[in-house]
């Protein structure tokens, strides 16, 4: 199983919290009433500060977005433009970091960088929340995006520049470019800032001590590691301790202290539990499983994967509405700008119309031209916007799209079985396999397109694991043309996987020998050419008759017209039936597309 806790954001506004602010401090925010005619802008700007303040030092607490939403009514009482804006991102950090809301975060995030960037006088504002937005895109592993913008906001905010040089060597870290990512932080560490800021350097040597980690330096990670601990303990720091507990516990897994890792790695989850940090949790229940595994507690093992494996999925089904949600606000913001410009075009009209009227003849040439192009761009626009909705519908599917959730059933199932006879090597290497096929599952599920050989890597994995849970049901091969460069070949992810599938669970039901399938990749001219052939009994006596079209072959049919509408070639997928009993061949044929 891989190492599963991932890093800690470092929040945007962490350089204004003061060294010593957490020594002594146990009480809670006060929800209190406020007397309006003693209102000004500086009450306003003190609950803002304070609010941020509180967030750090309880973030449980339940009054948060009381207080919260209490100051944004009174700034709009006072109609005062800055206030607004601080409330609204002060709201957004609340659901992200207490209530692990990003769709909600997001939401009062981008009313508030609506406010900075339409008043000249906040323009500068706009670095810290568009930061912000950046940590959501990380979550949601959205690497290149919170890349971007953390590039942004180094470029255009010194006071920003350290905390999005920190979330830069985080994203590398992410992205298993380990060698970066120390770089960074290393670099980071010459800030002055950083010296006396003992929140952000605490999590600077706890998201190191995990690249460490991560790049085979487990003993580096240890000193790492033991440098935060020292911080947030001998600080009080509540707000790191989850995340610097966990990153810890990966560390002592690696140097193999077993006793220290699974105390620090419970200690974290009881720490995210209490705040109710689904993210943190999932990584705890991860690490637990890393080390039960290594003690050889294979039941123990189980269950925390079971537990990390429930939350992964809340995760995910939390990922695909943020995801959905995100294309919903594009699509607004398209329609809204669309009727702006065709007000915009009215007006437009109204004005010529009174120019021109002295001349009918000129008038009626150009109410000609103008309707002819009008139609013209219509009609365009028309195609145009139905490709992107299809677009759009059918990377909505994809996101929806799920490894059949009977094949996870029955894997976890036979793990169970395995640990039951007491057959633990067996067990220990197919939830291995298991584990590194539901990662690739989720890495995949979010590309475009990935690698023809990355794709190979995954279908072998996966008829791997199957022909493991159901040995003797059938043989498989995978061949490759030798014209290929399957390094150098683009393809959508998990494109033969569905029907790879439906030939596992469909084509051999009863049979005595092995069934097998054949899967095969060449090059005809501008198109890739791919094969699935099965030995079965055939779709006309399987539910899979010829009557029906499944999901899977919907969208592939969906995915296919996208790829011919980008390339201008003409890519399709045919199934053929054998005679009875002698099974089906599946092609699909798309477009070559060369990474380059």
């Amino acid at each position: 199983m891989s190492l599963c806790v991932i890093l800690t954001i470092i929040l945007h506004f962490l350089g204004d919290i003061p060294q010593g602010f957490f020594e002594g401090r146990g009480d809670t925010l006060a929800v209190d009433s406020v007397d309006i005619s003693d209102l000004d802008s500086t009450i306003i700007d003190q609950r803002n500060d304070f609010l941020k303040k509180a967030l750090f030092e309880n973030p449980g607490d339940s009054k948060l977005e009381i207080w919260g939403l209490q100051t944004l009514e009174l700034a709009k009482i006072l109609d005062y433009p800055k206030g607004i804006m601080v409330a609204y991102e002060r709201l957004g950090l609340i659901y992200q970091y207490s209530y692990s809301n990003p769709f909600k975060a997001l939401d009062y995030y981008y009313t508030a960088l609506a406010i900075a960037e339409q008043n000249s006088k906040l323009e500068a504002f706009q670095w810290s929340i568009k930061g912000n937005i950046a940590t959501i895109y990380y979550e949601q592993e959205e690497y290149q995006k919170a890349l971007s913008l953390f590039e942004e906001v180094a470029t255009n905010s010194q006071s920003s520049a350290l905390t999005a040089s920190l979330n830069i060597a985080n994203i590398y870290g992410a992205l298993d470019q380990n060698d970066s990512a120390i770089y960074y932080f290393k670099k980071a560490l010459d800030y002055d800032q950083l010296k006396s800021n003992p929140l952000q350097l605490a999590n600077l040597y706890s998201n190191l001590s995990l690249i460490y980690v991560q790049n085979d330096q487990p003993e580096e990670g240890v000193k790492m590691a033991e440098k935060s601990l020292n911080l947030v303990d001998s600080l009080e720091i509540d707000f790191v301790k989850p995340t610097a507990y966990a990153n810890a516990a990966m560390a002592f897994l690696g140097v193999g202290d077993l006793d220290k890792a699974e105390i620090l790695a419970k200690e974290s989850l009881q720490l995210s539990e209490n705040q109710g940090n689904i993210f943190l949790q999932k990584s705890a229940w991860g690490t637990l499983s890393d080390v039960f595994a290594a003690k050889s507690d294979f039941e123990g093992s189980l269950k925390a994967y079971k537990r990390f494996s429930v939350l992964k999925d809340s995760l995910n089904n939390q990922n695909r509405r943020v995801a959905v949600s995100r294309k919903q606000m594009a699509f607004d913001f398209d329609k809204e700008r669309a009727q702006a410009l065709a007000e915009l075009e009215r007006e437009k009209i109204v004005r010529k119309y009174s120019l021109i009227l002295a001349n009918l003849i000129v008038l009626i040439l150009l109410c000609g031209v103008y309707f002819y192009k009008k139609r013209r761009d219509a009609l365009a626009e028309k195609n145009e916007a139905e490709f992107r909705a299809l677009v759009s519908e059918t990377e909505l599917k994809a996101l929806r799209a799920q490894m059949n959730p009977h094949f996870i059933f029955n894997s976890l199932n036979s793990i169970g079985d395995y640990i039951l006879k007491n057959d633990l090597d067996d067990a220990q290497d197919y939830l291995s396999s298991f584990g590194k096929l539901m990662r690739l599952v989720l890495e995949n599920s979010v590309q475009k397109e990935i690698s023809l050989s990355d794709d190979v890597a995954f279908l072998e994995l996966y008829l791997q694991v199957e022909n493991k849970r159901q040995p003797a049901k059938f043989n498989y091969t995978i061949h490759l043309a030798e014209n290929l460069e399957a390094q150098n070949i683009l393809v959508p992810p998990m494109l033969l996987q569905p029907f790879v599938e439906n030939c596992i669970w469909h084509a051999f039901p009863g049979r005595e020998e092995n069934g097998e399938i054949n899967i095969n990749y060449q090059k005809l001219g501008d198109f890739l050419h791919c094969k699935v052939e099965d030995n079965g009994i055939g779709r006309k006596v399987t539910s899979l008759g010829l009557g029906k079209k499944s999901k899977g072959i919907s969208i592939t049919e969906s995915r296919i017209r996208i790829l011919n509408e980008q390339s201008g070639l003409e890519g399709k997928l045919q199934i053929t039936d054998k005679p009875e009993g002698a099974g089906t061949i599946i092609e699909i044929i798309i477009p070559l597309n060369l990474a380059y």
